[in-house]
């Protein structure tokens, strides 16, 4: 594990209901599925009304094999995604999976047309005309699928980042199995694409959206195609193993997928939510420098924790469950560079003893108010004890601490419209 770049925390745990992420709401499908048109079972009209009607599925996408369907089986499987297409209900999407034996397999939606040359040689070994293909063929979007599967395959020559027309273009990355998103992920990424994870089935017999519990997850605007493919362009998606977890993530009004210019004390909200309200064995928070943190929750959970980023490129969370099932948020990408004036801030306060025993010390260094408030919470986000303090005559204040039993807290200092987080360890004689 590469050296953590976190330096401050907390956890506010504030109980939303699964529609909060407002304007935005969680729909689950499967942008990865086979049928008889190439190797897998039966017809479009099947696939799509047993995605909806037996796995219950808010949208599914047929995307057989380009090179085993020509132009009439393209122009049904569309027929047959729009006639099944209910906006607020299910959504159909026709799709076509292009495959080289070489790089890997790609996904490609939103198109009108397919490559009608794939089995020409350039089909197999020429990627950068499959690249060139999608581009000029806008508004097409793009899907790398299950990265790794054969140990032939170059991965897209190790997804490298060509420039920021294609990284736009190719928006997701698929997951089949757990490895693919911890090793994978990370390493897309760090090439400097901005990708947003997906789980999808592949599904090649009649099991369509019942293969497992691996769903897609989207946050859209509604059940519709435009919006799905607006939120997928956004980056607001996110794979899970476990058909009704879902994951958010935002920073004050940046929204997952997105890029911002970073600053200190960033606001990192983390929303996990499981309609069985699934214990959670390890939250991580992923940056290009590794894991920054880690911690559990019992159930769901809806917190802010403060992040303190100088060099990391993006975060976001990968969470596993009491079962074994993993989640993987979109990330939040970064630029800019934190300068030495802000910076100050997370100096002027500062906790001690800590660890703690029945009282601690809060000395204010450039800093001084009339009223400022501090906060001492629970990890799980609950208000233990709140003082308001005159830091204008003293260097420092001292707070009794004989109610808290022994471990880890968070004060919470408010001052002058400003918030400043600490991590105080709590020991009993």
């Amino acid at each position: 594990m590469k050296k953590a770049t976190l330096i401050l925390f907390v956890f506010i745990s504030v109980f939303y209901n699964v529609k909060a992420q407002s304007p935005y709401q969680v729909y689950f499908g499967n942008l990865h599925s086979h049928t008889g048109n190439s190797d897998g079972a039966d017809d479009p009209e099947v696939a799509f009304s047993f995605a909806r009607d037996s796995a219950h599925l808010d949208f599914h996408a047929v995307t057989d094999h380009v090179e085993q369907i020509d132009p009439l089986e393209w122009y049904f499987v569309k027929d047959e995604a729009d006639n099944v297409t209910v906006n607020g209900s299910f959504v159909g999407i026709a799709g076509w999976e292009w495959g080289s034996p070489i790089h890997g397999h790609v996904n490609v939606f939103n198109t009108s047309s397919i490559i009608t040359d794939a089995v020409n040689l350039w089909y197999t070994t020429d990627l950068p005309a499959f690249y060139n293909w999608v581009l000029t063929h806008q508004p097409a979007l793009a899907q790398f699928n299950h990265p790794g599967e054969e140990s032939y395959f170059t991965n897209w020559n190790d997804f490298e980042y060509i420039d920021s027309i294609n990284d736009n273009a190719f928006q997701l990355i698929e997951f089949q199995f757990a490895q693919q998103g911890n090793e994978y992920y990370e390493f897309a990424l760090n090439t400097g694409r901005h990708l947003s994870p997906v789980w999808n089935q592949d599904n090649h017999s009649a099991d369509w959206g019942t293969k497992n519990d691996g769903r897609a997850g989207i946050w859209a605007t509604d059940l519709s195609r435009p919006a799905l493919f607006d939120a997928i362009n956004a980056g607001r998606t996110f794979a899970t193993m476990d058909k009704n977890a879902s994951v958010w993530t935002d920073i004050n009004g940046n929204n997952m997928g997105q890029t911002m210019i970073r600053y200190t004390n960033m606001p990192f909200h983390i929303y996990l939510n499981d309609g069985d309200a699934e214990d959670w064995d390890s939250i991580q928070l992923v940056t290009s420098n590794g894991v920054v943190m880690s911690f559990a929750s019992s159930g769901n959970l809806d917190t802010i924790v403060p992040l303190t980023l100088y060099s990391d490129m993006y975060v976001f969370i990968r969470a596993i469950q009491a079962d074994g099932d993993y989640i993987w948020s979109s990330p939040i990408f970064f630029t800019g560079v934190i300068t030495a004036a802000e910076n100050i801030l997370i100096s002027d306060v500062k906790i001690y003893p800590n660890p703690a025993t029945d009282y601690i010390k809060i000395s204010f260094k450039n800093f001084s108010s009339e009223n400022t408030i501090v906060r001492i919470r629970s990890l799980e986000g609950k208000l233990i004890k709140e003082e308001r303090i005159n830091t204008m005559n003293s260097d420092f204040y001292k707070i009794s601490l004989p109610e808290l039993m022994c471990g880890l807290y968070i004060v919470e200092i408010e001052s002058n419209g400003i918030k400043h987080y600490k991590k105080i360890s709590v020991l009993k004689n």
